[in-house]
């Protein structure tokens, strides 16, 4: 009895990436979500730190990649990619996620925008949107 329960303990902690996801899946566990993150987590952060440059941004895409795998495992298949190859692809798409946040806000106000646009308004917005579109080419090459 107790060499099945050892057996059984190292089989647990040795467990393929897939058995984990199927695991989150099928038994909401977060030992097997904890150790996706210790077996996958570095590669993860820095798939996203090259696509953002940003320690910071790359946490928080890190943490948005493993809810998106707590809540994606059952769509998993294991047949079709690795569990890695999955995580990166959460987290390339967790990384767009932080761009489009990042570039086009979620709203503005109507009373901070001002009722005559500024002297030299027109020169700032165009060298603005220059800006905004060459930060973009580069992430956009990376992630296709």
């Amino acid at each position: 009895m107790r060499a099945s329960a050892e057996a059984c303990a190292t089989s647990t902690d040795l467990a393929p990436d897939a058995v984990l996801v199927e695991r989150i899946a099928a038994l909401g566990d977060r030992v097997a979500l904890a150790e996706l993150d210790a077996r996958h987590g570095m590669t993860l952060y820095a798939i996203a730190y090259t696509l953002l440059l940003n320690p910071d941004a790359a946490d928080v895409t890190v943490a948005a990649t493993l809810r998106a795998a707590w809540r994606r495992a059952a769509s998993f298949n294991a047949r079709e990619q690795t569990v890695g190859r999955w995580l990166a692809g959460l987290t390339r798409e967790a990384a767009r996620d932080q761009l489009r946040r990042a570039v086009m806000p979620t709203s503005v106000p109507f009373a901070r925008v001002p009722a005559r646009e500024p002297p030299g308004h027109r020169a700032w917005t165009s060298r603005r949107l220059a800006w905004v579109a060459a930060a973009l080419v580069l992430p956009l090459i990376l992630l296709t």
